[in-house]
């Protein structure tokens, strides 16, 4: 009945895996004896089919030879090649560019105009004008202070010339006179507009935004090297996957090599051969699968440094040993940790300065507009224009003058609704403060549990691979006293494997859980020496 039993659920099994036939049917004909013969009045076994020729590439002539690399390796061509680093570099130029453009509230600036007016015929005081031309010139140079006020440079001048049809009247009355002026003046806001704080509120805001930028190349840093860090262990588990499956695969071939032996010795059934040779086939289409995981991860890994993917650049093979993380330390200290390092919380927080500096500028425009004026400098008068300009440089006629301008808009609703909804905005920035903070709280709390849990599940897969060692011994004991079958050590082999399997994905699991807390307490770039400053 053992025996039938055994048959039967290779039969099953080999059914349930018809579309790996050509798989089985290469290793039996590679096990399977020249000359079957008989063993206690059982049928012979049927001979296999001819093994189809190997494939002229196999998945690593195809893929090309993996690379040898290490995690700093890696971290170096992302830190060099990485797209989101390097927008992230090139954000924070343009945000200091647009710092630049502020300083020019500061800038000098040169303006004037020049009018020429002639006039034919006319009458005045009761006399014919032959003509009057009159014209003028004037300039400005002028530059804002830092208390919000104006300071300018002016000169000007004039020229006005008329003559009459008569000359007895022309000579008596015509005349032609030049006027020069240059005065220097100042305005200053009182209300509206008055102070420094206004006067560079523009460039405290561009400041904030590139600190801003900074601050986020900082937050696609970590976020960066914490995937690659994944990715990195991705691959150093889908390496030892497929070390355990060829391990397991080894076993496999061992336990037929001995049932191949005992089965012509006559001590052993030859139904106990399909079996293993079932299990062999199955195992080596799963190191199969695993080496193909393995270049998936690769392909991966390559994506996520900015490395190069192509024809003989895709796999690569990482040599890190496997072994648990550290410990994790107090959540609540980690917590804070985490509040005091956080990048987005930064990144808010100068959200936040920002704004109020818009609803300061925007309250002040509800302030009444009061601007006072004063300039003062010298005139000179001649009928010639370098006469005028040494009548000026005597100084014996100047000019002060000074101006008071108030205007006030009662209601003035666009700005009252403009500074609510832009304080409006900057509760809206303390509320997604406060969320973050959760948030943060959360990933700690679940990176912190993940680390206990992993540590606990690496001690019991740890007492899992002990206890299979032990009962594979047991098991193949008793297949030797003819009191089990291979169907039940092989089951005792693929418990070993699923118990190693289990603590090489625990120990990934801790690893990148510790890589979460380092990220998020703000020690990742350092532990790494990853510095994007």
């Amino acid at each position: 009945m053992r025996i039938v039993h055994v048959l039967l659920v290779s039969v099953v099994v080999g059914g349930a895996q018809s579309s790996h036939a050509d798989s089985l049917a290469r290793v039996v004909a590679a096990f399977q004896p020249g000359q079957p013969g008989t063993t206690g009045g059982q049928a012979k076994s049927p001979p296999a089919p001819p093994a189809p020729p190997a494939p002229a590439d196999d998945l690593m002539a195809w893929a090309g030879q993996p690379k040898p690399t290490t995690l700093p390796e890696l971290l170096l061509v992302l830190v060099r090649q990485s797209p989101s680093l390097q927008n992230a570099k090139l954000d924070i130029e343009i945000a200091q560019a647009r710092v630049e453009q502020t300083y020019a509230r500061g800038d000098w600036h040169l303006q004037g105009n020049i009018g020429v007016s002639r006039t034919q015929g006319g009458f005045f005081g009761g006399q014919a004008i032959d003509q009057s031309l009159n014209g003028f010139s004037d300039i400005d140079l002028f530059r804002q202070i830092g208390t919000g006020g104006t300071v300018t440079l002016h000169e000007e001048s004039s020229y006005n010339k008329t003559s009459f049809v008569d000359p007895t009247v022309d000579a008596m009355f015509g005349s032609e006179d030049w006027t020069h002026t240059v005065s220097l003046g100042f305005s200053q806001p009182l209300l509206r507009g008055r102070g420094h704080w206004y006067y560079a509120a523009g460039e405290r805001q561009a400041k904030l935004s590139r600190d801003a930028s900074v601050l986020a190349r900082r937050l696609v840093a970590i976020n960066s090297v914490q995937v690659l860090i994944s990715a990195y262990w991705d691959l150093v588990l889908a390496e030892r996957q497929v070390a355990i499956t060829q391990s397991s695969l080894d076993l496999a071939k061992e336990r037929l090599r001995i049932t191949q032996i005992g089965a012509d010795g006559g001590k052993i059934p030859r139904s106990e051969i399909p079996a293993v040779q079932q299990i062999i086939a199955t195992r080596e289409e799963d190191v199969l699968n695993g080496e193909l995981a393995v270049l998936e991860r690769s392909v991966e890994l390559r994506r996520d440094s900015g490395m190069t993917i192509g024809k003989g650049d895709l796999g690569l093979r990482v040599d890190s040993e496997l072994v648990p993380g550290a410990d994790a330390a107090d959540l609540g200290n980690l917590t804070e940790r985490a509040f005091a390092a956080s990048p987005e919380l930064a990144q808010l927080a100068k959200q936040e300065a920002g704004a109020t500096i818009q609803v300061e500028v925007t309250e002040n425009g509800l302030l009444p507009q009061l601007d006072a004026a004063i300039s003062i400098g010298p005139t000179g008068d001649d009928t010639t224009f370098t006469g005028a300009w040494k009548n000026l440089a005597k100084l014996s006629n100047s000019t002060v003058a000074g101006t008071l301008t108030f205007q006030h808009n009662f209601g003035s609703e666009n700005v009252r609704g403009l500074a609510r909804e832009q304080r409006t905005a900057r509760a809206k920035i303390r509320v997604t403060a406060a969320d973050v903070k959760l948030q943060l709280a959360q990933a700690m709390a679940r990176a912190v549990a993940q680390i206990e849990l992993a540590k606990r599940r690496v001690a019991l897969s740890q007492r899992a691979i002990d206890l299979a060692n032990e009962n594979i011994k047991i098991e193949s004991d008793r297949f030797n006293l003819g009191k089990s079958t291979n169907f039940d050590v092989l089951n005792r082999q693929e418990e070993l494997r699923q118990a190693e399997l289990r603590k090489a994905q625990a120990i990934i699991d801790w690893h990148k859980a510790e890589t979460t807390v380092q990220a998020l307490t703000g020690d990742l770039l350092p532990t790494y020496g990853v510095s994007v400053e």
